[in-house]
């Protein structure tokens, strides 16, 4: 009996590692795709390119013609992105505005400060937001939070 208990206990400690290892390898892997989401597209595409050259160990040659692929690839994404922009921007809104209708003042405040931050960065050529132009989530109060006072 004691040593089934020894036994339980070693295999208790062994669950509770795995456990507490999974939980960290996956907060850090969310970290890592919420900087990735909000410093935009390019991030994204730099991201991916690294990982390619390091995982397939690509020589100067290579690098450089994977560098030119990116950006050409880069480039009709955008072109792409701003054709279908329109449509982004309106169903981003709907998702806004419903989230909104869901948050407290403090809350919403804090949403429109997160939505006004990663939206300009995944906007194609464009600064911020202004009032005037933009139909994107953080709408006129996302430009509000990021004018600046």
């Amino acid at each position: 009996m004691k040593r089934l208990r020894g036994c339980l206990g070693v295999l208790l400690v062994f669950v509770f590692g795995v456990i507490v290892g999974a939980a960290m390898v996956g907060a850090g892997v969310w970290r890592e795709v919420g900087q990735i989401i909000e410093r935009g597209p390019d991030a994204v595409v730099s991201k991916v390119s690294k990982r390619l050259k390091d995982e397939l160990k690509l020589d100067d040659d290579q690098q450089r013609m994977l560098a030119q692929i990116t950006t050409e690839t880069q480039i009709k994404l955008r072109t792409i992105q701003a054709e279908r922009q329109p449509e982004v921007d309106a169903a981003l809104a709907e998702a806004a505005t419903k989230v909104r209708a869901i948050l407290n003042g403090e809350q919403r405040t804090k949403f429109d400060r997160i939505i006004g931050r990663v939206q300009t960065k995944w906007r194609p050529n464009s600064a911020k937001p202004t009032p005037a132009n933009d139909a994107s989530p953080g709408g006129v109060e996302a430009a509000k939070v990021e004018t600046p006072k």
